[in-house]
């Protein structure tokens, strides 16, 4: 009876190593299991000594195996994909995001206020709430901007009324 105890318990301590892998429990899970192989091996050296000695090896490798494998399997489910983080290189066909034109920078440091210069007196539409930064399409392309100081909703007209270094600064155009 003892010998079906231990196999019994040895199975609960694998089964909570794979619930290790899927619940945050802070490593809670993971002591019922190391609690439930010994209990296992000491239930099984009652009966059969070899047993116990064959479970007491099993257990930690039995452990290693299924969490290798695990955290190879894990990844790769769709619940795993939100839980684990990826290098925007396996990120597969998605496009990397759009860079705004006053982020770019010159070769020599600094950002390039001479591309931004010709923005001035243009009109666009802001993209995001200006509040009072955000973002507008000005001329075709995208422009991190400020406001003179208020806040703009989302799709209103705005004009470029000035630039000072990589700062672009509008106002709203009333129509």
């Amino acid at each position: 009876m003892s010998l079906g105890i231990a196999i019994i318990l040895f199975c609960l301590g694998v089964g909570l190593i794979v619930l290790e892998l899927f619940i945050p429990s802070f490593g809670l899970l993971s002591v019922a299991a190391i609690v439930s192989f010994a209990f296992s091996v000491w239930e099984a050296y009652k009966e059969h000594p070899n047993a116990a000695i064959a479970m007491a090896i099993l257990a930690p490798v039995i452990s290693i195996v299924v969490v290798y494998f695990g955290l190879r399997l894990v990844p790769r489910t769709a619940w795993g994909r939100g839980l684990v983080l990826r290098h925007p290189s396996d990120a597969g066909s998605q496009a990397p995001p759009t860079s705004s034109e006053s982020a770019t920078l010159t070769p020599e440091g600094g950002t390039d206020e001479k591309r931004m210069l010709p923005l001035v007196g243009k009109e666009g539409v802001a993209q995001s709430f200006l509040r009072p930064a955000g973002v507008a399409i000005l001329d075709g392309r995208r422009v991190d901007v400020v406001t003179e100081g208020g806040i703009i909703s989302a799709g209103a007209r705005i004009k470029v009324v000035a630039v000072e270094g990589n700062r672009v600064i509008v106002r709203r155009v009333q129509v």
